[in-house]
């Protein structure tokens, strides 16, 4: 029985998406995706930690990233949801340091917002919000 390798991200463009083109003509989009995540450490101080991955889309997804990299939708900073098989690849650094690269072939991608909208979400209040927390299960009609 084959096995399964399936990773869904919620994280943060690092940098614009690059388009790239195998010998063959195959067109990839590829870009690198900061996801982080908070918590409090045992001494009571607030944390962030944050793991990097190097995403590669191809086929018609990549023809799509592409376009919406073009039109300026998709770029660095931007939050976007990501789906796709997860890779481990080895490789030596500069310096000759064994390294392991998170990667990433996305099978998925959808448009989610700004670092900045994802911060001012956590941060702020917002009206949407306060009308949600206001609705009472004894108004849904089910």
């Amino acid at each position: 029985m084959a096995g399964i390798s399936k990773v869904i991200l919620i994280g943060n463009l690092g940098r614009d998406p690059e388009t790239r083109y195998t010998p063959n003509g195959t067109m990839n989009v590829q870009f690198s995706l900061a996801v982080s995540r908070r918590y409090t450490d045992s001494s009571g101080q607030d944390q962030e930690r944050t793991n990097w991955f190097r995403v590669t889309a191809w086929g018609k997804l990549a023809e799509t990233l592409d376009g919406l990299s073009q039109r300026g939708f998709v770029g660095k900073g931007k939050q976007v949801y990501v789906e796709g098989r997860l890779d481990a690849r080895e490789f030596q650094d500069q310096q000759g340091a064994n390294r392991t690269s998170l990667d990433v072939n996305a099978t998925e991608f959808q448009l989610l917002g700004s670092r900045s909208d994802s911060e001012a979400a956590r941060g702020g209040s917002d009206e949407r919000s306060q009308e949600s927390t206001d609705t009472s299960f004894d108004d849904v009609p089910f």
